[in-house]
């Protein structure tokens, strides 16, 4: 396999040194990729191990990121020969073109088709190499599920240590074998010059014990200077946690790079590596427990979890960490050397047994906290409903792996042991992260925040569009520490993970709908032209609203109305210019809205008609703002006339929203459409036999004249309405300025009138 690779990279080479080249000679190294291609698809069944799968794997990966690098190349290039093509035009019908705008079209012609097939033969390569990852993806599931519902014999059979027994001397052999190897490599490097071994040795004596005193000042350090919040208290363990994270690193590569040469071989350097990355994780591990517990300062607890539960989970982390590291070592150790099936079955079974033991440990440490056993009297220790979950599925786990053990399946077992551990641990930090994130965000950019006041104080936005921004950057955050926890749960899952992470970076890339390419890059410059475009028509808007607006002679609903147009205007503009900057032009968009059109017409028809009837209302204006309107039951002020309806605000200061539609199909009564006068109208019922109208009209009129709100014209009147046998009744009438001032100003002149009657002795019938 390793020789196909090296085969491999003169061609990979070739490929990239393709933009340098005339088009015609690159056409034999895609052929040779696609040869490369089809041998390993024919050997794909051969692979009896999960090592050449993923060497194969890798290859092919190349060749896809080649291929891709050369369409990526290639194709704007190609893009400018269908410029230059259309700037000649087509040929004339029925006569010759003159010979050197022929002999220029038949060159960028021969050019065009040389690198379309060219262009052609890399998308091709590319296909078939996504093709051929799905079946080497499927096939490493494949092997991957048959190995661990691999049966074996049991560990607790006399059976199997009789076999353990036997092959102990060879196994022990090779061992030695492979420690002898690892020593010399060791004692050679160290020959060749003491110096530098010695002078890494110290620094990462020194490292260590500096990061270990730091570890300890830090999280004071970082609350210290944080400001009042949430912030103080995700602070000081993300601090811990990326301290210790960056410590190991450097701590392991030191003596790592002073003890092993550089010539190691690479299974060795694969084995030297993985214990990196295993002392990291116990590192990382044991101090992400420590933090999240905080048991010396519960002030920065951060799970809800008692002292009481803090106290009783403080001494697990680091040996649950070590279960996790030391076994998994060890079977590394056992696949180098390639000892028998007898001991790497055993050490398969001690993993599975000390993570399930531990595991079971733990909960029966919570089980016993939650029944309220750490002593009588003691408050019980409160546990969130997620923990309770996690505790349930730890349960199932346990017996899952016991029963593994029993029945022979000790790869299931001990896979679900880790998987335990590796999963508790993956969602604690990214728990922490996420609050992390969401508080650091939130302290910082919100409007209350060191950088939100800022923002308000200098650009004038408004603090809730500031928390609306901070809260949506907090959840993409969050999204992408999901994301990468998801990529992490996935990966000891055969090729799950692996897998997950190559499509994750191929959507990352883009996704090809048509000629359209949808990458984030294309997304986010959309959104940002969409921004951009969005906070000019604000501005723009805003200066139309309070300074070009009032110096014309409209009135206040038709300049509402020409701010609402230009709204909908600019918001209309920003969306096709966010469009084309994902690369739909014009045409398209016209398409686009041709094929909405016919949905539209049927599904969203009675949202379609209220927004043309909202235009109508605002470019004809039978009703505007401010108007005095009665639609049905429905009577008082237009307030706002929006895209779906018309707020309309009554006398009772509730708002009614009527959709634009039954403005337009409805008969809408307009109080203040001609003539804004209100109308005053008083019915006075009086006894017939004892009153005297002439005196009755008078005070009336009086009434009427005396008030400061009744207009002189048209002139106040007072009729007689109806007569019947016992009752004469008067109807008086005025108008105001507002049809708004007819009900205070009836009831003003109610108030006078009754007064005035009662003062010379008239009753009412």
């Amino acid at each position: 396999m390793r020789r196909t690779a090296l085969l491999l990279r003169p061609l990979l080479f070739l490929l990239l040194a393709c933009l340098a080249l005339p088009v015609r000679a690159d056409g034999p190294d895609l052929d040779k990729a696609r040869r490369q291609l089809e041998t390993i698809a024919t050997r794909l069944e051969r692979y009896d191990n999960d090592a050449d799968l993923a060497g194969a794997r890798e290859t092919v990966l190349d060749i896809q990121a080649a291929a891709q690098a050369l369409i990526d190349a290639r194709t704007p290039e190609l893009e400018s020969l269908d410029a230059r093509l259309a700037g000649l035009g087509e040929p004339p019908a029925g006569q010759p073109e003159p010979a050197e705008v022929a002999r220029e079209r038949q060159a960028l012609l021969q050019e065009r088709a040389a690198l379309d097939a060219q262009l052609r033969q890399a998308r091709l390569a590319l296909v078939e190499s996504g093709q051929l990852l799905d079946r080497i993806a499927a096939l490493r599931q494949q092997r991957f599920g048959e190995l661990l519902l691999e049966r074996t014999p049991p560990p607790w059979r006399p059976a199997f240590w009789r076999q353990l027994g036997a092959s102990a001397p060879r196994d022990v052999a090779r061992l030695q074998a492979l420690w002898r190897q690892a020593a010399d490599a060791a004692r050679g490097h160290w020959r060749e010059g003491t110096l530098q071994p010695a002078v890494s040795l110290a620094l990462a004596v020194l490292l260590t014990l500096g990061a270990a005193w730091l570890g300890r000042r830090l999280p004071a350090l970082v609350a210290a200077r944080t400001p009042a919040g949430p912030l103080r208290r995700s602070g000081p363990a993300m601090a811990r946690v990326l301290l210790a994270l960056l410590a190991t690193l450097c701590v392991v590569q030191l003596p790592r790079g002073a003890l092993l040469p550089e010539t190691l071989p690479a299974s060795r350097a694969a084995l030297a590596g993985r214990a990196t990355g295993l002392a990291v994780f116990v590192t990382v591990a044991a101090t992400l427990g420590r933090a999240l517990l905080s048991v010396d300062r519960p002030s920065w607890r951060l799970p809800a979890i008692s002292d009481e539960g803090a106290r009783a989970l403080r001494r697990f982390p680091l040996p649950v960490a070590l279960v996790v590291a030391v076994p998994s070592f060890a079977r590394m150790v056992v696949a180098q050397a390639r000892t028998s099936l007898d001991l790497a079955v055993a050490v398969t079974g001690l993993t599975a047994v000390l993570c399930t033991a531990l595991v079971l440990a733990v909960l029966l440490r919570i089980q016993r906290l939650q029944s309220g056993a750490a002593g009588d009297g003691a408050p019980r220790p409160h546990f969130r409903p997620w923990m309770n979950l996690a505790v349930s599925l730890g349960w199932i786990g346990v017996g899952l792996s016991v029963l593994g053990l029993l029945t022979g399946y000790v790869a299931l077992a001990a896979f679900i042991g880790l998987q335990l551990i590796w999963a508790v641990t993956v969602v604690a930090a990214a728990w922490l992260a996420m609050r992390f994130a969401d508080d650091l965000v939130c302290t910082l950019l919100a409007s209350r925040g060191v950088a939100g006041r800022r923002i308000n104080t200098r650009f004038g936005i408004e603090p809730r569009l500031v928390d609306r921004t901070a809260v949506l950057l907090s959840a993409g955050l969050r999204l992408l520490v999901a994301l990468a926890a998801l990529i992490l749960l996935a990966l000891p899952w055969g090729s799950g993970g692996t897998d997950l992470v190559e499509r994750t970076l191929r959507l990352l890339r883009g996704i090809t709908i048509g000629e359209l390419v949808l990458s984030p890059g294309n997304i986010a410059r959309a959104l940002l032209v969409f921004a951009g475009a969005s906070l000019l028509l604000y501005l723009f808007r805003r200066w139309l609203e309070r300074r070009f607006l009032p110096t014309t002679r409209m009135d206040e609903g038709m300049r509402a109305s020409v701010a609402t147009l230009a709204g909908y205007a600019g918001m209309v503009l920003a969306l096709a210019m966010a469009l084309a900057a994902i690369g739909v032009s014009l045409e398209r968009i016209a398409w686009i809205a041709s094929a909405l059109s016919v949905g539209i017409g049927f599904g969203l028809q009675a949202i379609v008609q209220n927004f043309i009837s909202g235009l109508i209302l605002l470019a004809e204006r039978p009703v505007k703002v401010g108007d005095w309107v009665v639609v049905g039951d429905a009577e008082g002020d237009i307030r706002r006339i929006n895209v779906r309806a018309t707020e309309i605000q009554t006398s009772d200061r509730t708002t009614v929203l009527v959709p634009n539609s039954e403005l337009i199909t409805k008969a809408v009564r307009n109080r203040t459409y001609a003539n804004p006068e209100g109308l005053v109208k008083i019915l006075l019922p009086l006894p017939l036999a004892t009153t005297d109208a002439d005196q009755v009209r008078a005070i009336l009129l009086e009434a009427f004249r005396a008030h400061p709100a009744v207009m002189e014209a048209p002139a106040p009147g007072v009729q007689i309405d109806s007569i019947t046998t016992d009752r004469i009744v008067f109807a008086a009438t005025g108008f105001v300025p507002s049809p708004r001032q007819a009900s205070a100003v009836r009831s003003e002149l109610l108030f006078t009138i009754l007064r005035n009657l009662r003062d010379r002795g008239i009753r009412l019938g």
